[in-house]
């Protein structure tokens, strides 16, 4: 395995990080933003996949990945929120996400004295409804689109908090409380 292959995950996560930028600078819901918006996308899932098929997998690695999700999901919303008529419980829902998220995030990280970021499944499924919501927003609504991209967030965050509060070491790879032994 050359070093190059293994510097490939983190260089797609970087990439995420600029491309994320970009968007500010894109009419929300265009088909260029939708593009740009895509290839962000398209990092995630390569990052990742390109990480575990080569055992490129590092501390370093998570982090960038994680921090390059939060770019472009702050992004996203900082293009969105402005661009859209959003109703006082679609902003009320998207807050509570983004506590939770955030408190979940600060206790794990004094809790375990590190970057507390979880890739659970709950988590991998609360991503891929909030990527793909900008394109939901079109075809059925954006009513429609928060109460079901909020439902899988808000469970992905209460997930995460649970993790963060109760679970005695850090796993970032957590799998599910579902799969857990009760």
């Amino acid at each position: 395995m050359t070093v190059a292959i293994k510097a490939v995950p983190n260089i797609l996560s970087a990439s995420r990080l600029l491309l994320s930028f970009a968007l500010y600078f894109l009419e929300p819901l265009s088909a260029t933003y939708l593009w740009l918006y895509s290839v962000c996308v398209i990092t995630d899932v390569l990052d990742g996949f390109i990480a575990r098929r080569y055992d490129a997998c590092t501390d370093y690695g998570h982090l960038l990945d994680s921090l390059g999700d939060a770019f472009l999901a702050v992004a996203v919303l900082a293009t969105l929120v402005p661009f859209l008529n959003w109703g006082l419980w679609e902003i009320m829902l998207i807050t509570a996400v983004i506590v939770v998220r955030l408190t979940a995030f600060a206790i794990g990280s004094i809790r375990f004295g590190r970057p507390a970021f979880l890739h659970s499944y709950l988590n991998k499924a609360a991503g891929l409804a909030f990527f793909i919501s900008p394109f939901l927003i079109k075809l059925i609504g954006l009513q429609t689109t928060v109460a079901i991209v909020g439902i899988v967030c808000i469970l992905a965050s209460l997930e995460y908090l649970y993790v963060n509060t109760q679970k005695k070491e850090y796993d970032p790879n957590y799998r599910s409380v579902f799969l857990d032994k009760w």
